[in-house]
C-alpha cells in the first residue's frame, strides 16, 4: 500500500525578527519602465536575481517580471513573479486558480482571504507539478491585485515560491516566509479592476447595492431586476434579482420553485439541473437574517447550443425573501467571464442593503 506523502503548509512564521534581518534581504524591483509593476520581496541569502527583464508567455497569459533563484549552498528554491492586465473586476482568488488549472498545477492546500477594503477575496495556494523530467515541483503562490491607472481594469500579479518535492518540508517555513512577504511599491488608491456605483431600490436611495461599472442594470417587474454585462451586443452574463414578501412564501425551497419556474415550462427551449438546496454560513453580510441557501447547475438550450453555468442565493432580510441567480460561461481558458459573474454577484450580496420602515 503507498501512503500519499504529506506537504507542510505553515500558516506562521517560527523565525523571529531578528533571525529574519540575518536570514533574508529585502528585493526592490524596479525594472519594469512603469511604476506600477515595480514591487518588493524578502529572499534568503543566497537567493539572487536570475532574471528581471519582463519576459511574457503567451501559452498561460503571464508576464514574468522577476525571476530568482538559490545558489549550490542549500536546496534549490526558485522565486518567480508575474502579471496579467483583465479588464473587469474578479477576485484574485478566481484568477489564481484558473491560472494554477491552465498551468497543470495539483492544489494540495489552500486559503482564501477575504479583504476587509472590501476589494474581494484573495489566495495563498500549495500545489504540486510533475515536470516531463518526471520530478515533482511543489511551489506556494499568493496573489495580489490592483488598479491599472493607464489602462484601465486591473492587474493581477501572483508570486511563486517553488522547490524540488523531496526538499520542501525541510524548508516549508522558508517558501512561506517569502510566499507572504512581498507588495506592490506603488499601489494605486483602488484596489479594484473597475469602479462600482449603486443600483437604487428606493427613491430616498436608502436601500439596493453596488456593481461594478461595466455591467448594466433594467427592470423587469416590480419585483425583479437584471443586471447584465453585455460587451459589444454580446451577453457574458446575467444576474436575475428578485424579491419577495416572507408571508407569501413558507420557505427557501418555495422561493427557488417559483423564482425558477420559468425554466420548467413546456414551451421553453431552456432546462435547468441543479444541485440539492444546501445552507451555508452567513458571512457576506451581516444585516441578513440567518443562514443563506444555495445551489449550482447548468442551464441548457438545445436549439441554441448552449450550456451555461448557474448558480443562486437565497436569504432573508428584514421582512423580505431574496433571491439572486447568475448565470453564464462556464469556468475556461479563454476568458474570465465565469470570474467576473461570480465576482458580480458577490458584490451584489456583499453591499445590499435595505432601510428599515
Amino acid at each position: 500500500m503507498v501512503t500519499e506523502k504529506k506537504y507542510l503548509f505553515p500558516l506562521e512564521m517560527k523565525d523571529q525578527e531578528k533571525e529574519i534581518r540575518e536570514k533574508f534581504w529585502k528585493c526592490l524591483y524596479t525594472s519594469g519602465e512603469k511604476e506600477m509593476f515595480h514591487y518588493w520581496l524578502l529572499l534568503p541569502q543566497n537567493v539572487k536575481p536570475a532574471e528581471l527583464k519582463p519576459v511574457t508567455f503567451q501559452e498561460v497569459g503571464l508576464t514574468n517580471i522577476g525571476r530568482y533563484i538559490a545558489d549550490d549552498t542549500g536546496p534549490y528554491i526558485e522565486v518567480w513573479a508575474a502579471y496579467e492586465h483583465c479588464q473587469w473586476e474578479m477576485n484574485a482568488s478566481d484568477w489564481l486558480i484558473n491560472k494554477l488549472d491552465l498551468m497543470g498545477e495539483k492544489v494540495l492546500s489552500q486559503r482564501i482571504i477575504t479583504h476587509p477594503s472590501g476589494s474581494g477575496k484573495f489566495a495563498d495556494i500549495l500545489s504540486i507539478k510533475k515536470m516531463p523530467s518526471g520530478d515533482e515541483v511543489v511551489s506556494r503562490y499568493t496573489v495580489q491585485k490592483d488598479y491599472n491607472p493607464v489602462n484601465g481594469g486591473g492587474n493581477y500579479f501572483l508570486l511563486k515560491t517553488a522547490c524540488g518535492s523531496k526538499d520542501y518540508n525541510s524548508i516549508a517555513d522558508t517558501i512561506f516566509l517569502i510566499a507572504i512577504n512581498w507588495d506592490l511599491m506603488h499601489r494605486s488608491n483602488m484596489m479594484l479592476s473597475e469602479l462600482l456605483k449603486t443600483v437604487s431600490l428606493s427613491n430616498k436611495n436608502d436601500s439596493g447595492f453596488k456593481i461594478p461599472d461595466s455591467w448594466q442594470v433594467s427592470t423587469l417587474d416590480d419585483n425583479r431586476l437584471v443586471i447584465e454585462h453585455t460587451l459589444g451586443n454580446v451577453n457574458h452574463g446575467v444576474i436575475n434579482f428578485c424579491l419577495f414578501r416572507q408571508t407569501d412564501y413558507p420557505s427557501a425551497q418555495a422561493i427557488f420553485e417559483v423564482a425558477t419556474a420559468r425554466f420548467n415550462r413546456h414551451d421553453s427551449a431552456v432546462s435547468l439541473a441543479t444541485s440539492d438546496i444546501a445552507s451555508i454560513p452567513n458571512d457576506i453580510n451581516l444585516t441578513f437574517t440567518g443562514d443563506l441557501y444555495s445551489c449550482t447547475g447548468e442551464v441548457v438550450s438545445a436549439a441554441e447550443n448552449i450550456r451555461a453555468y448557474y448558480d443562486m442565493r437565497i436569504f432573508k432580510i428584514n421582512d423580505l425573501w431574496c433571491y439572486v441567480e447568475v448565470v453564464g460561461p462556464h469556468r475556461n481558458h479563454r476568458d474570465y467571464y465565469y470570474e467576473t459573474n461570480k465576482r458580480c454577484m458577490e458584490i451584489i450580496l456583499s453591499t445590499f442593503r435595505i432601510e428599515k420602515r
